[in-house]
């Protein structure tokens, strides 16, 4: 072979190879940039409605609701620019989701929610267990999505950020969150 003569060499990816390309989506709404825009897009509106109620002036100027409207504008902004640009673009898809990978992760937001602060559900009722029940149980559940979770690890890795999110949204923020209610009465 000469120099100036380059041999190209054609290797056929199996489907499903980490280096194949994604195939397109059955609908153009279904990319990946165009889903992140659209939940930019619909975070920000939620975040614009959540606020709506809260003052955007107040006598000293700067109301309470400034930055929360700034911010949820920033999103709309931004969610309708990723729209924008990948308008004209075939979107790669997002394939599969892997919704058993992802329950642990929403289980344990959904039992930190109802247990920080108790929850009622019609007869049923969640007492109020604080932030020394409700942290770790969310960071354990959410940690067993992933793979290669040890769970001494996680126990450990709980235990030490449910103190320094007590330490610091307690006491150095002095935030109203229940501790402990059931065992130290705050």
């Amino acid at each position: 072979m000469s120099q100036d003569t380059a041999e190209v060499i054609q290797v056929d990816v199996p489907p499903g190879h980490p280096t194949s390309p994604a195939p397109p989506p059955s609908n153009p709404w279904l990319g990946r940039e165009r889903i992140a825009g659209l939940s930019l897009v619909a975070f920000g509106l939620f975040a614009l409605y959540a606020g709506a109620d809260l003052p955007f002036r107040s006598e000293s100027g700067v109301g309470s609701g400034m930055l929360p409207r700034a911010l949820s504008i920033i999103l709309i902004v931004l969610g309708a620019v990723q729209l924008a640009v990948t308008w004209k673009d075939r979107p790669e898809s997002t394939g599969r989701w892997p919704i058993r990978d992802m329950l642990p992760v929403l289980i344990g937001v959904f039992l930190f929610a109802i247990t920080i602060r108790g929850h009622h559900f019609g007869s049923f009722e969640v007492p109020t267990l604080g932030m020394a029940v409700a942290t770790p149980l969310a960071v354990i559940l959410s940690g067993l999505a992933a793979k290669d979770v040890r769970l001494g690890e996680l126990v450990i890795f709980a235990a030490i950020l449910t103190a320094v999110c007590i330490g610091l949204f307690r006491y150095a923020l002095g935030l109203s969150l229940p501790v402990a209610p059931w065992l130290i009465g705050y």
